[in-house]
């Protein structure tokens, strides 16, 4: 590799007149003096060179070969050695196919590689390398093809450096993410036949405590009563809660191509299914132009259903619930993960009872509640489900709210 020195210019001097060379000197001195910039002479071209091959050489972090146009190894800097594990004098003048596996051998990779660089300037590659002691490396291969002045090929260049540890970092990344899922996928198969299996006692026990309840002729006092219909309300809750656990499953395993999805038509047959549930409570839904996405129609669905659930429980008391949905089309925040690009920024907002904005993460977390069961029902689950859902569609949701004003939450779903 021969630096470029098309664009060096010499100061000019003027050999026919000696006599006026002391005055440029002068000048020079005062140039050097009013600039404050001290000039370098340039070293003749052989020295030049000499000291750029001699850098070359003690560089240790990479191997910088030059080969010729066959492909045969022309020199030898200290990084090769300390990578590949060969002395200078025993890998000048072979072939660099021999830092390759026997089997990218059989296969022609090396060559292939010069091929690439002849015919797009340069071939990056990067695979296991083979030292002089027969173990491997992972190498960062670069091979740029070299011109002369008439622009035929000379050679070229290649530059390898060792990104063993790397690799092998990644590899266990790798190797812990793939055992996460594994453990991840036996996990929610367990919950999910735990769960299943759980539905039949329960509803035996619902259905004996009713049949006691229910007897003609059989005397109950107070107390004994009482002790049925709360372990009648128990097993109820104990069924809502396997529901929710099987429907949260059903999300984390879904895996249904996605369609589009007209969420305003979702929203009117929502308003429809809690059309008895909103004129309890004096309710209204404004629903502003929510567009059609790309998505699995029941999980959106259910994401919306659980969010209004979500504001006809924790409204306030006598005062007439609004429910407001409106969707805008923004540039993707710099927070969400994937590449730039637009997403649907669609906002749910209540005027319920809201929550101290220090619980907008809580309250998404499997099986936290702000407030007993006793003061507002419900097993704690459906935030959670609506965050699955959204993860799942490849956006995110977040709460915001403040206490006796209401909360909203902020979806954003990709275009």
């Amino acid at each position: 590799m021969v630096p470029d020195r098309s664009t060096k210019k010499s100061l000019p001097v003027n050999s026919e007149s000696p006599a006026t060379q002391p005055d440029i000197d002068v000048t020079a001195e005062h140039n050097r003096e009013q600039t404050g910039v001290k000039l370098v002479q340039a070293l003749p071209a052989d020295q030049e060179a000499s000291r750029y091959h001699k850098m070359i050489e003690q560089v240790e972090d990479y191997a910088i070969l030059m080969l010729d146009v066959n492909g045969i190894v022309l020199n030898w800097n200290k990084g090769a050695q300390k990578i590949k594990g060969y002395t200078e004098q025993e890998i000048v003048g072979k072939h660099f196919r021999i830092f390759y596996p026997k089997e990218d051998q059989r296969h022609h990779l090396p060559e292939q590689l010069i091929a690439e660089a002849v015919t797009k300037g340069k071939a990056i590659h990067e695979g296991w390398r083979i030292r002089k002691d027969g173990t491997s490396f992972w190498g960062s291969v670069v091979i740029t093809c070299l011109h002369d002045e008439e622009d035929k090929i000379i050679g070229f260049s290649k530059v390898t450096r060792d990104l063993t540890e790397r690799r092998n970092a990644e590899q266990k990344i790798l190797d812990y993410t793939q055992q996460l899922e594994t453990q991840n996928r036996e996990l929610q198969k367990f919950a999910f036949a735990a769960a299943h299996d759980m539905k039949e006692p329960l509803r035996k026990i619902q259905l004996y405590n009713s049949i006691v309840l229910e007897a003609e002729g059989l005397r109950l006092n107070h107390r004994q009563k009482g002790y049925l219909l709360r372990a009648a309300e128990a097993a109820s809750r104990m069924q809502q809660l396997i529901d929710d656990m099987l429907a949260f499953t059903r999300i984390t395993e879904q895996s249904k191509p996605f369609e589009k999805v007209d969420l305003q038509q979702t929203l009117r047959e929502l308003e429809t299914f809690f059309k008895d549930s909103l004129d309890q409570v004096q309710g209204q839904m404004q629903v502003n132009g929510l567009p059609v996405v790309q998505g699995i129609p029941f999980q959106l669905r259910q994401l919306f259903e659980n969010l209004i659930s979500n504001s006809l429980k924790y409204c306030q008391a006598n005062v007439p619930v609004r429910i407001v949905i409106e969707s805008t089309l923004e540039t993707q925040p710099h927070w969400m993960a994937g590449q730039p690009g637009k997403v649907y920024h669609i906002r749910f907002c209540d005027n319920g009872i809201g929550f101290e904005q220090h619980y907008a993460e809580k309250i998404f977390e499997m099986f936290e509640r702000l407030h007993t069961g006793e003061q507002f029902p419900g097993t704690g689950i459906g935030l959670a489900i609506c965050r699955k859902i959204a993860e799942s569609h490849r956006g995110c949701i977040y709460a915001s709210g403040k206490t006796g004003e209401g909360a909203s939450f902020d979806i954003y779903l990709p275009v």
